[in-house]
């Protein structure tokens, strides 16, 4: 009879199974490796949403350049801007950030009040394309807060300072989000997008609803000082109310 150990004499191969030290090895490696990628691809994710919504933005700036040729030169308004749009656009499905859409949620995205809104706080808006002054700098779409309105208008002047609005005034209007990695994407008036990093954390802090005061979260804010330039409007001034010329020595004094 021939046995186990005839077979091994004659070249076939004698199999045997691991040990459980050699599977704890093998589990402890995947779990080390695993705890290494899995870092990586949540980064990755975030910026591929974040990179995604800058596109919805880019879709939703070109369909507001074309409203305007279409009506005299005229601006979108901000508080009808999503109904306004809908003709100019491929597919709705741009109005809504993969982040943000909760099964409820229709619109992801705010017009800034600068761009075809009314006045507010002394900042008397443009109202046709053709009167944007710095289009590259000036902003038109940004991401919002669910509860945030169409019309974005983050800012508030008291007493000759800008200040961040308080969501208890005009509720609705301020709609600061920080869903993409600490920030947000924003377009401008040129066609271009970017993606703006918070970088005083108060302002995290004023979003999370962590700071009441937004007095407090406002003072050397870079962020909010971000903002005034992106929102409010700069022209060249009048040269008729700069008053009569100063006298000097070159010119007759």
């Amino acid at each position: 009879m021939r046995t186990g150990c005839h077979r091994r004499e004659t070249g076939q191969l004698h199999r045997r199974g691991f040990t459980l030290a050699e599977l704890l090895v093998v589990v402890s490696i995947i779990c080390v490796l695993m705890s290494l990628s899995l870092p990586a691809l949540t980064q990755a994710r975030r910026q591929a949403e974040q990179v995604h919504c800058l596109a919805n933005q880019h879709q939703l700036t070109l369909a507001w350049l074309l409203y305007a040729p279409d009506h005299d030169d005229k601006l979108c308004p901000p508080d009808s801007w999503t109904a306004d749009l809908k003709r100019y656009l491929q597919s709705e499905d741009v109005l809504l950030c993969k982040t943000d859409d909760d099964g409820k949620q229709t619109n992801s995205y705010g017009l800034s009040n600068t761009m075809g809104g009314v006045e507010r706080d002394g900042v008397t808006p443009f109202l046709r394309l053709h009167q944007i002054s710095h289009p590259g700098s000036k902003m038109v779409f940004i991401d919002k807060e669910r509860r945030g309105s169409d019309c974005f208008w983050p800012l508030v002047l008291d007493d000759d300072r800008w200040l961040w609005r308080p969501w208890s005034l005009l509720l609705g209007l301020q709609g600061l989000t920080n869903r993409h990695r600490n920030g947000c994407n924003l377009s401008f008036a040129d066609g271009h997008g970017d993606w703006i990093h918070w970088k005083d954390d108060r302002t995290r802090k004023l979003i999370q609803g962590r700071i009441a005061d937004s007095e407090t979260g406002s003072k050397d804010n870079p962020d909010l000082q971000y903002m005034i330039d992106v929102l409010t409007v700069h022209r060249a001034p009048d040269p008729n109310a700069l008053g009569p010329p100063i006298r000097t020595a070159e010119n007759g004094d």
